[in-house]
């Protein structure tokens, strides 16, 4: 499996420790790998309409930046659906418009690839084994959303599209599918990929802490495809 490795800036420390201090802490993680891609006769719905975007996300004045729940959610507009950046930097990903649901797929894969194929090998975040504790603060659940992979202490996310380790950093290893489900709607449903009748592959390409000045925030950027 090809990774898309970040390089990473630590000039704070652990990555989920509170970074308020007097001077200028960055931390910069950004995309440096390209992808070998598939060649196929047949391609995906919109392969030569990727669109490139970013949410910015704001913590609150109170608080670490390693608590999930105070930073603050921001909605973006993916295709027909709506989603939610939210917690630390903003690097979790959750579906807002009912029945549709998220998982993650290996980074090779891209829109020169038939739906099929992708949807074969995506891994579903709601099946019971992929789900963690968190996130589990105010209204938030642990199901339908995808960020950090695994435990990052002191929380549980369950499946992820990075990975983080101290020291080493941050590296992402997966890229990000969202899938609509004509017959589901609640947001813990099981679905499979290859039920869709509508999705995107979205791929984060960077992830930009900034702690200038409060309030400080976060900036994720990303590029999506109509695969379906």
């Amino acid at each position: 499996m090809r990774k898309l490795v970040l390089s990473i800036s630590l000039m704070t420390a652990m990555f989920f420790v509170s970074c308020e201090q007097d001077s200028v802490n960055d931390e910069v993680y950004n995309d440096t790998s390209s992808y070998q891609s598939k060649s196929t006769s047949a391609t995906a719905v919109d392969c030569e309409n990727s669109v490139s975007d970013n949410a910015v996300v704001y913590k609150d004045l109170t608080g670490s930046s390693g608590d999930y729940c105070v930073w603050n959610e921001v909605t973006k507009t993916i295709g027909t659906v709506s989603v939610q950046f939210e917690g630390m930097y903003g690097g979790s990903i959750r579906p807002l418009t009912s029945g549709w649901y998220i998982g993650v797929v290996d980074p090779a894969y891209d829109c020169t690839y038939e739906w099929d194929d992708i949807a074969e090998e995506v891994i579903v975040k709601n099946v019971p084994a992929n789900v963690g504790t968190d996130p589990s603060c105010g209204s938030f659940i642990p199901e339908n959303v995808v960020g950090a992979h695994g435990i990052v202490s002191p929380y549980d996310f369950g499946l992820g599209y990075y990975e983080y380790q101290q020291p080493g950093g941050l590296t992402i290893t997966k890229k990000v599918v969202i899938w609509k489900d004509a017959s589901a709607i609640s947001a813990t449903a099981v679905t499979n990929p290859l039920s869709a009748v509508e999705a995107y592959l979205i791929e984060v390409t960077s992830i930009v802490p900034t702690f200038s000045a409060p309030p400080f925030y976060g900036t994720v950027s990303y590029t999506y495809t109509k695969v379906l």
